[in-house]
């Protein structure tokens, strides 16, 4: 199957960080597309090489767990391996994503070269280039699956991590631990000694946001929790909560350089109409700040 991405670049030809996004949608919608109108030429205009990718998606007759973790990690193997064509520097590549992609971008911080999930594609190229990153860009992801399962069982989200992972938490126990990124996180507090399982992923910095509005992921058992966790394993973290802002405004909120706090009435996929500053305007002075810090430019 082949999978592709959007590429966003820097007028000239120097070798610029990188920033892959992945976009939200329950494991089984959304697009790569919706970058485009937000984040992606936003920040090419100003020194980042942006790759919003697409990966597989689940349908009632296919779960995609670990694949769509494969393809994300694929995708760093892109980037890297192609590195000098794309105008790359392949030691400032940064993994970020919304939502479902929020979900997913932790876990290829946190796995690198983890046997479970490597060399998924031997035919690739790029097998075997690292897929380790520099940076964590999660943006109101759920990352604690099991506690998810449960919120969702009273939303239109109901049955959207059983058919991306095969099955209920009772079911497939190993599926969700697995695929929730605190479960890495924890097991690598600093609190448990000699007892705790070091992670490359928590040495990296972390930018953490949601909008303290949301009843899609809810931050405090969600975002709150891993901004925590994170801490307690020593990670640096930039964690910026959003007022007046529930989900879905990282791929879609305009980006118009006003100041303040966010007031939005019409935040639809389609439509998201703000009488002044967005979510997006509210994060972008931390998350530049952030970026310069972790990547340069």
């Amino acid at each position: 199957m082949s999978l592709l991405g959007d590429l966003y670049q820097p007028p000239d030809d120097a070798a610029h960080p990188a920033v892959i996004l992945i976009h939200g949608g329950s494991f089984r919608a959304g697009s790569k597309a919706d970058y485009g109108r937000t984040w992606g030429p936003y920040l090419a205009a100003r020194g980042y090489v942006v790759f919003a990718i697409d990966y597989r998606l689940s349908t009632p007759q296919r779960l995609t767990w670990p694949q769509a973790l494969l393809d994300a990690k694929a995708a760093v193997q892109y980037v890297r391996g192609h590195a000098a064509v794309l105008g790359v520097n392949p030691d400032r590549i940064a993994i970020g994503g919304d939502s479902a992609g929020a979900t997913l971008a932790p876990l290829v911080a946190l796995t690198p070269g983890w046997p479970a999930f490597a060399r998924a594609y031997p035919g690739d190229a790029y097998a075997m280039t690292s897929t380790t990153v520099q940076a964590v860009i999660a943006i109101y992801g759920a990352y604690d699956l099991p506690a998810w399962q449960r919120y969702t069982l009273g939303t239109t989200n109901k049955g959207s991590l059983e058919q991306f992972l095969g099955g209920a938490p009772d079911q497939v126990p190993g599926r969700y631990f697995e695929a929730s990124a605190l479960s890495y996180v924890r097991a690598a507090a600093t609190r448990l000694g000699p007892l705790a399982t070091p992670n490359a992923g928590v040495r990296v910095p972390w930018f953490v946001s949601w909008g303290l509005k949301d009843d899609v992921v809810p931050p405090e058992a969600q975002s709150v929790a891993l901004v925590q966790s994170l801490r307690e394993a020593g990670a640096t973290v930039t964690a910026v909560s959003v007022p007046n802002t529930g989900h879905l405004f990282f791929r879609v909120a305009p980006l118009t350089g006003k100041k303040g706090r966010p007031m939005c009435q019409d935040t639809t996929l389609a439509k998201y109409a703000c009488s002044g500053a967005s979510p997006n305007d509210y994060i972008q002075p931390s998350f530049l700040a952030f970026l310069g810090r972790a990547l340069g430019r």
